[in-house]
């Protein structure tokens, strides 16, 4: 009895030891993984998330398949909590969830059961910079002309970012913003701004790159701040919302709601990912952004890239969401203005 008891202890040790020398090409090779995303096929998330499925096997050692899942809810929150309490944490589940989950979670929003921090980050395909932008009949020129004068904006919804955004802008900043609410949608609250309806509304970098090219190139918006942690390249005159905090905690606070562009289109994985299949799929990421056949799709989809490897995005979480109570209390007492 003494002896088949030694026999089994050798065997289950050669086999743990077999099963942690495998490496991760190994690890991938012959599987299949999930890509979880977080909203309804066809919209931006959608169109990111089946590229990656298509390119991003190339460049995983092993070249596993990778099959895009739809799951929406909740503005994406149902699969961010799906990722960090449910999914698989073997490496061969990966998602993409909203821009604004780390605000969300600031904000102490209901249903949230994930923090951002833990997550496996593995790269940002871009940014998704929001902006003011006002029509080029109003006076309204400058973000300091807004803080003199009251400027009407085209708005959505109450807690949406067309009305939080200008919000958070008019208590630290001490601007005069006004959002009129009830418009369908940045196509209907910029037909407001046109129209004359209103003087601004709230639209994005990529939208005035792509979609709306004319509006810059011919001068028929000014484009007042960026809702961003930094300036993007694209709009290098333009302040970010950041710069306007007067204070440490002023700051902080911007860093938080200016995280949704930072985070943009982004892939992640559950926490507790194994590190060298962290890595593989880190070194992947960096691979694939840098090939040419994908830019070539990418500017054929009429696509912004602008990349961030994984490590800095872990960092950028970690950065935005390490905030004290303060700091949080004052952000959602803005919020829920």
């Amino acid at each position: 009895m003494q002896k088949l008891f030694l026999i089994c202890a050798i065997v289950a040790l050669s086999f743990a030891g077999q099963a942690r020398s495998e490496t991760a090409e190994e690890f991938f090779r012959g599987k299949q993984m999930s890509l979880v995303i977080g909203y309804n096929p066809g919209g931006s998330y959608d169109v990111w998330s089946r590229l990656a499925a298509n390119h991003l096997p190339r460049f995983i050692p092993g070249n596993p398949v990778i099959v895009a899942k739809n799951m929406p809810g909740v503005g994406s929150v149902k699969a961010a909590n799906y990722l960090y309490t449910q999914a698989p944490r073997d490496g061969l589940t990966i998602g993409m969830i909203g821009q604004a989950m780390a605000l969300t979670q600031a904000l102490r929003e209901a249903g949230v059961e994930y923090d951002m921090r833990d997550f496996s980050w593995i790269g940002r395909f871009t940014s998704a910079t929001e902006l003011t932008v006002v029509w080029h009949t109003s006076p309204v020129k400058t973000i300091e002309d807004a803080m003199k004068r009251e400027t009407v904006l085209a708005g959505t919804s109450a807690g949406s970012t067309t009305d939080l955004f200008p919000r958070v802008m008019n208590r630290i900043a001490r601007t005069k913003f006004k959002v009129v609410k009830g418009y369908a949608g940045t196509s209907g609250s910029n037909l407001a701004m046109e129209r004359g309806e209103v003087e601004g509304s709230l639209d994005s970098v990529d939208s005035l790159i792509f979609i709306r090219g004319d509006w810059l190139r011919d001068k028929k918006v000014s484009v007042l701040v960026q809702y961003a942690q930094k300036r993007h390249p694209a709009l290098p005159d333009v302040p970010a919302m950041v710069e306007f905090g007067k204070t440490p905690d002023d700051k902080r606070l911007m860093m938080l709601f200016g995280s949704n562009a930072e985070v943009g289109r982004s892939l992640m994985a559950p926490p507790g990912v194994p590190a060298d299949r962290l890595a593989a799929l880190r070194k992947a990421f960096v691979a694939m952004a840098a090939d040419p056949a994908f830019k070539e799709e990418a500017q054929k989809r009429k696509l912004e890239l602008g990349p961030m490897a994984g490590e800095d995005l872990q960092k950028l979480m970690r950065e935005t969401l390490d905030l004290s109570p303060d700091v949080i209390a004052r952000a959602i007492a803005v919020s829920r203005e």
